[in-house]
């Protein structure tokens, strides 16, 4: 037998044998007549069909010798008057010599419809054969044939066959036939049977719901249904073994037809039926509707021919990279955009992805958010290309995972976005960046305190109000070029005093603000407020003109003076007017004392 790779279709076509079978033979006995009972039944009848013409002692002897049942009774009054031994035995009959003891008549044990039926047919034909009948014996029903003669005198000779046990054989093969039927019926696929003489005695629903009554079809448009090479001249004989064995195969192809709803797609696997000689009778077929199926295998194939176009075409970088971060596929985008010519010296030289990533750290975040989520969109990165220099990308990725979960690999989107980036730094450097100065302006000294205020755990820090003192004449008598270098040296002077984790920003005019972080301690904090003002003291030198600027300050410390901006603002200007405000007094003071010592 042929390797069956699907066991349930192996199911089915055993299946389907099993039904042919028992639908030949249920066919034969309904369409053909059981010719093998009825031949028998008429040679043993025929031997009585002279009766009359024998003496009575052979007659006698061939009663009594009869295999089958053999009786005479009286149309009109109904009586048994004879019976040979097998008719008694199955009618409990008592009888000597053939002849019946006390009144026994055929309404006893023939049904009310079959002596009815059987009584019309002797009046009008005055004989019977193989009259199907029914009759009652020790309560169990007795399927019979009849076939008998009237004579003028109204008696009636029979010959009477019980035919219970073929009966019961037929009808189990009836209930096995439409057992069957039902199941063949239920399935969704054609099934169908066809003979050597072309024609299909066996369909089931589906195959009738698809392809209608295909016996009356003279269009010859279902002939896909039946393999080119399977025609009656081709039947293979005994001997023939080599073509014998090619045609025991299991035949399966692909047609195209076309039906009222359009053209549709099939696909016929049949097996050839065979006599216990070897010899091929029919063929077997299951005929699947495979349009469906058809039409997503097309759009698969569009849908892959578009993707490659997208693939090779696309402005955009798109890459494959497996779990472990080897790189097996790349577009001419992405070799672009990371500095190759091709796609293949891309793959030749760059094996692994990691390689393009500048910052690991920003990788092992990348593949975090790919694992947690199955995805990522828009996560920005810096990359390195082929000549060593630095870009910008944002990538957006589908991870691709198995039925336990595990990475099998990612499908990425690439874009360069170095020169938005370089933009986007611009734009920022210009919102944060003073631009008389080239420190930090107000924007990023609030950034940077809402920052500082918000971080976890909170760390002490103290803010440096500083306010210049005599920078109006400078601006005045020289010019705003000149107060505007004015102000650029001094913010370059505190930048230049600030430790790395102080943070200095020109506030507007001529104010100025320095962070100082983690000092709580206020001798601390006043030695380092008292340095900035003297370096802010020390003479400037622009264009052969010295210009010396002095400075007060006011301090406020996080958390004793408040936990908010403005809070903080607030408190470190109050204090520096209280600086300014004593300085006054201190200078009246001095000059007073000197007009008083003089």
């Amino acid at each position: 037998m042929p390797h069956i790779s699907n066991p349930y279709f192996f199911i089915l076509l055993l299946l389907l044998y099993t039904g042919v079978v028992l639908f030949l033979v249920f066919y034969l006995l309904v369409h053909k007549k059981p010719a093998w009972i009825y031949k028998w039944a008429c040679n043993r009848v025929a031997a009585f069909k002279d009766f009359g013409r024998f003496s009575p002692q052979f007659r006698t002897k061939l009663y009594s010798s009869g295999a089958i049942i053999a009786i005479r009774f009286n149309l009109e009054t109904g009586r048994v008057s004879a019976i040979n031994q097998t008719g008694a035995d199955l009618l409990g009959i008592t009888k000597t010599n053939n002849e019946v003891h006390g009144s026994f008549k055929h309404g006893e044990f023939l049904s009310h419809e079959s002596r009815k039926g059987l009584v019309k047919e002797l009046n009008l034909h005055k004989r019977v054969e193989n009259y199907p009948a029914t009759c009652v014996v020790n309560n169990a029903l007795v399927k019979i044939l009849i076939t008998a003669e009237k004579y003028e005198n109204g008696d009636v000779e029979a010959m009477v066959i019980d035919i219970t046990k073929h009966f019961n054989i037929y009808q189990k093969i009836e209930d096995q036939y439409l057992f069957l039927q039902n199941i063949l019926n239920a399935l969704p696929v054609p099934v169908f049977v066809r003979d050597k003489s072309h024609q299909y005695p066996f369909t089931n629903q589906a195959f009738n719901n698809t392809f209608g009554d295909i016996n009356s079809d003279s269009s010859n448009k279902y002939a896909f249904l039946i393999p080119p090479d399977f025609e009656e001249s081709d039947v293979p004989t005994s001997e023939d073994s080599q073509y014998q064995a090619s045609i025991s195969s299991k035949f399966q192809a692909e047609f195209s037809t076309a039906m009222s709803t359009g053209v549709h797609h099939f696909e016929v696997r049949r097996r050839p039926l065979k006599k216990k000689n070897g010899q091929i009778f029919g063929v077997v077929g299951v005929a699947t509707d495979i349009t469906h199926r058809k039409r997503i295998e097309q759009d698969l194939r569009d849908t892959t021919k578009r993707y490659k176009n997208l693939f090779w075409n696309a402005a955009e970088g798109i890459t494959t990279v497996q779990h472990d971060g080897r790189l097996t596929e790349v577009n001419p985008a992405m070799a672009s955009i990371c500095g190759y010519d091709s796609p293949e010296q891309l793959l030749e030289e760059v094996h692994f992805v990691d390689k393009f990533w500048r910052y690991p750290e920003q990788r092992a975040e990348y593949l975090k958010i790919v694992l947690e989520n199955k995805t990522a969109v828009g996560f920005d990165f810096e990359f390195v290309r082929r000549d060593g220099t630095i870009g910008w990308m944002t990538i957006s990725s589908s991870g691709k995972f198995d039925e336990h979960g595990n990475l099998e690999y990612i499908e990425n989107i690439i874009s360069d976005i170095t020169l938005k980036k370089q933009s986007e730094l611009e734009l920022t450097r210009c919102a944060t960046i003073d631009s008389t100065t080239g420190i930090c302006n107000r924007n990023a000294l609030e950034g940077h305190l809402i920052t500082l205020l918000n971080a976890k755990p909170a760390t002490p820090f103290a803010v440096v109000f500083i306010d210049l003192n005599n920078f109006k004449p400078v601006n005045d008598n020289y010019g705003h070029y000149t107060g505007d270098k004015v102000l650029e040296i001094i913010a370059q002077r505190l930048v230049a005093n600030c430790r790395e984790t102080d943070f200095a920003a020109r506030l507007g005019g001529d104010e100025f603000i320095v962070i100082l972080n983690e000092v709580n301690n206020k001798k601390t904090l006043s030695g380092i407020t008292d340095t900035l003002l003297d370096i802010i003291k020390e003479p400037i030198l622009l264009g052969g003109i010295t210009h010396v600027v002095s400075a007060s300050a006011g301090v406020s410390q996080y958390p004793a003076d408040g936990d908010t901006t403005a809070d903080l603002l607030k408190a470190a200007d109050a204090s520096m007017y209280d600086m300014k405000r004593s300085s006054k007094a201190s200078k009246i003071n001095n000059q007073l004392e000197l007009l008083a010592n003089s």
